[in-house]
C-alpha cells in the first residue's frame, strides 16, 4: 500500500483556537456552562447558515448562466459551421498584423488591431456588421448629444470661475409692537 503524501495533523495541534471555541472556554476568568456555550455555537451556526443561503441565492443565477453559456459554446464548437476556422484564422492574424503596424503611441497599439481585426470580421459577416454598425451609431450619437450637453454647461457656468459673490444684507430683527404698553 502507498501512503499519500499528505499530513495527518492532530485537530489540536492544526487549529488551537477551534478547540477553544469546541469546548467553551473561551475567556480563562470566567466559567460558562456548556448549554450557555452550545446555545451560542447555535446562533453563530444559525447566522453562518443563514448567510451561506443568501450567497447562494445570489451566486446561483450567475452560475447557471455560465453553465448554460459554457455548454452552449461546447455544442456549437463540438460541430461548427465550415468556414467558422478559416474566418477566426484571417480575423485573430489581422489583429497581430495591426500589432505589428502599430509602433508608436499606446492609442496606435490599441486602434490598429482591433480596427483591422472590425474590417477583416465585417468581411466574412457583413449582416452582424451593419447590426452592430447600426447600435454603434445609435450609441455614439447619444454619447456626443451628452458630452455636447456637459460641454455647455461647463463653458456657459465654469466650476473654477471666480464669481463675485453676493452677501445677502443683514436685517434688523422686527420690533415688536408691545414696546409701546
Amino acid at each position: 500500500m502507498k501512503m499519500s503524501s499528505v499530513k495527518l495533523v492532530s485537530l489540536c495541534a492544526a487549529a488551537p483556537g477551534l478547540t477553544v471555541l469546541m469546548s467553551g472556554s473561551a475567556s480563562e476568568g470566567k466559567k460558562k456552562s456548556p448549554q450557555a456555550a452550545l446555545s451560542i455555537n447555535e446562533n453563530n451556526v444559525q447566522a453562518a447558515v443563514e448567510k451561506a443561503e443568501l450567497v447562494y441565492r445570489t451566486v446561483e443565477p450567475t452560475i447557471n448562466g455560465s453553465v448554460s453559456t459554457i455548454s452552449e459554446m461546447y455544442r456549437f464548437l463540438s460541430d461548427p459551421p465550415p468556414d467558422l476556422y478559416p474566418s477566426v484564422g484571417v480575423v485573430g492574424f489581422s489583429g497581430f498584423l495591426g500589432l505589428y503596424l502599430a509602433k508608436g503611441s499606446r492609442m496606435k497599439r490599441s486602434v490598429f488591431p482591433v480596427g483591422l481585426m472590425a474590417l477583416t470580421a465585417s468581411m466574412f459577416y457583413p449582416r452582424q456588421a451593419a447590426t452592430v454598425l447600426k447600435v454603434s451609431r445609435d450609441q455614439v450619437l447619444i454619447w456626443t448629444q451628452q458630452g455636447r450637453v456637459a460641454m455647455e454647461t461647463l463653458w456657459k457656468d465654469p466650476p473654477f470661475s471666480k464669481k463675485k459673490v453676493v452677501k445677502p444684507k443683514k436685517t434688523e430683527p422686527a420690533e415688536s409692537s408691545d414696546t409701546n404698553s
